[in-house]
């Protein structure tokens, strides 16, 4: 049996246009947020608690937690709220779930003047100074490379999605690890949306996927409560139902196909960084995704609708990403660009 669920970060803007993160959050205003989300039955069996939560649920702070010389969580360094989902057995579960929390998610932060801004990867600022320094608790906490890509997270924000396989071994899920590994810089692309950098459009489609791509795995097996889970974190933000849905379709394929046979025991940066740059206009890149939707494809016929409509973004090299650089060239606006972009219900 397959289960398959998702975590999704989101950043905000205030009312006054203001581009929210590490350095300008509230801390007890992201907390107090989270604190008014409802807590769901089953959420326990299935979730660990997430910086201050009392019980863990479906929307929490997420960003940097600091620590007191005891140990304890005293507050998160917030870069936004995170959105995750219960695992099911089939993608359409999925979103509903994923839409239900972001409806309530986004009501909430209403209340607070907040609205979501579509990005995957801090449009203005490109390194994380703390205002407080690391006590020797937190530095005992982690390693210093651990402290370096926990730090830096802080600018980025993604989909991961999260699969356990409950009839495939500990060794054929570290197979398909290998597979993912092969196949991401042909899958990513549809989700790009991390066009801006540092004040100004990047020079590619994922400035997310580019600076990640030596410095951060996209796929690793993970064994919570005893049950081995894949987890995907190579897409960029996503922006509506179809899109998602579509995202998650292509990567559950992936791993049922028995088709594609090629296997990477490490990920390939040059690749990444190249596909981050030029998407499906690279020849190499897009031959590559239109043989692996026509290996989905065959292997999940029922969901034709969702492979045309894939086939039909590469075709055209579409993404978020490329239609806010298409904004940019009109507006020279970032914060314009990235803006009433979601598609869920309320914004």
């Amino acid at each position: 049996m397959i289960q398959i669920g998702i975590e999704h970060e989101f950043v905000f803007k205030d009312n006054k246009g203001n581009y929210i993160d590490f350095e300008t959050a509230d801390c007890s205003v992201f907390q107090k947020m989270a604190n008014d989300f409802p807590y769901s039955e089953g959420n326990d069996a299935v979730f660990e608690c997430k910086s201050l939560e009392k019980r863990p649920k479906r929307c929490y702070v997420e960003g940097f937690e600091r620590y007191n010389l005891s140990g304890e969580v005293t507050k998160t360094i917030p870069k936004g709220l995170e959105i995750r989902t219960l695992p099911h057995e089939n993608a359409d579960d999925v979103i509903n779930d994923f839409v239900e929390s972001y409806t309530y998610t986004m009501k909430i932060a209403n209340k607070f003047g907040f609205s979501p801004l579509l990005t995957s990867m801090h449009p203005f600022k490109t390194a994380v100074v703390m205002k407080e320094s690391f006590n020797d608790t937190e530095i005992a906490l982690r390693t210093e490379e651990q402290l370096a890509v926990a730090t830096n997270a802080l600018l980025w924000h993604g989909l991961h999605v999260n699969v356990s396989m409950s009839h495939l071994s500990r060794e054929e899920m570290t197979d398909l690890v290998q597979k993912v590994n092969y196949y991401t810089p042909y899958i990513i692309p549809f989700s790009f949306s991390s066009p801006f950098y540092s004040g100004r459009a990047f020079e590619g489609l994922s400035c997310r996927a580019y600076l990640k791509a030596k410095t951060r795995k996209t796929v690793e097996l993970q064994n919570r409560n005893g049950v081995d889970v894949l987890e995907f974190r190579g897409y960029d933000s996503c922006g509506d139902a179809a899109l998602l849905k579509s995202l998650i379709l292509l990567f559950k394929g992936l791993l049922l196909d028995e088709t594609l046979k090629k296997r990477a025991v490490f990920q390939d940066p040059e690749m990444l960084e190249r596909c981050a740059l030029k998407g499906f206009e690279d020849e190499t890149i897009r031959q590559e995704t239109l043989y692996i939707l026509q290996a989905v494809k065959n292997t999940m016929k029922e969901e034709k609708n969702t492979w045309e409509y894939l086939q039909k973004m590469l075709l055209a090299n579409d993404s978020y990403a490329a239609r806010m650089k298409q904004d940019y060239q009109k507006t020279g606006d970032i914060m314009q660009c990235i803006s009433n972009r979601y598609c869920y219900g309320v914004q």
